[in-house]
């Protein structure tokens, strides 16, 4: 049932990116029953509701930022990046005063945060240079939209790989990405030395399998791959709250 996806899948994986909270903010009471569900070491990176990221454009949020900021607050030591995921239509020319005044609103001092830009324009020196001075990590990403450069603005590195979201059968590997993995392995083992640690998410749309492209990226690693049902059925999306509880 779909009330035990969420400790199935803490038994095997030690970070989770939780999609459903971007439908809508969980509440402390869910995300109490997330902390109390899984075990010690496990992590959320939570992305941020839609009603602040596409619906409001960053403005204005600060009351809704507060509401997210209380369902975070019940992950505890579990609560790992927040995730701030921009629609492609907020752009640097438009939106850089409403950039600088969101980051200066966010809560840097009890959360990390990682921002996904989807838009080309966001991809520039004084934009970085801003994402460093707050400590918030721009999300490295290779998704239907763009591939983002490997710019290191934050103690820690966030690589989601999404692909192009043209697979829609999703039992086994389909596409051969090794040269690509290959690619951001390198640039997050340059990295290295300038950071404290990554978190890699693959979903099931980059290469056919999620869970197969995750070890293809630890062996890259030289890291012990996670060993997982061949055929465990995973869940292709979470937008249901009721999936995590």
């Amino acid at each position: 049932p779909k009330s035990d996806y969420l400790k199935l899948y803490s038994r095997v994986f030690d970070v989770v990116e939780v999609d459903s909270s971007f439908y809508r903010n969980p509440g402390p009471a869910v995300t109490k029953d997330w902390y109390r569900a899984t075990p010690s070491g496990f992590r959320f990176a939570m992305k941020m509701p839609r009603r602040i990221t596409h619906e409001k454009k960053l403005k204005d949020v600060a009351e809704n930022l507060g509401w997210f900021y209380a369902s975070a607050k019940e992950l505890r030591e579990k609560c790992g990046p927040l995730v701030v995921q921009l629609p492609p239509s907020i752009k640097f020319d438009a939106d850089w005063k409403v950039m600088q005044d969101f980051l200066r609103a966010l809560d840097g001092e009890h959360y990390a945060h990682a921002i996904e830009f989807r838009h080309k324009s966001w991809f520039r020196e004084d934009v970085y240079k801003l994402l460093r001075d707050r400590n918030v990590a721009m999300v490295w990403t290779e998704n239907q939209y763009l591939k983002s450069p490997a710019a290191v603005t934050a103690d820690s590195v966030y690589l989601r790989m999404v692909g192009d979201r043209e697979l829609t059968e999703f039992k086994e590997t389909q596409r051969d990405k090794s040269a690509e993995m290959r690619e951001w392995y390198k640039e997050l083992d340059g990295a290295s030395d300038s950071i404290k640690g990554a978190l890699v998410f693959f979903n099931n749309h980059y290469a056919g399998f999620g869970p197969g492209s995750v070890n293809e990226f630890r062996r890259l690693a030289g890291m012990m791959e996670y060993e997982f049902p061949a055929k465990a059925g995973v869940p292709s999306s979470q937008r249901s709250l009721g999936e995590f509880r």
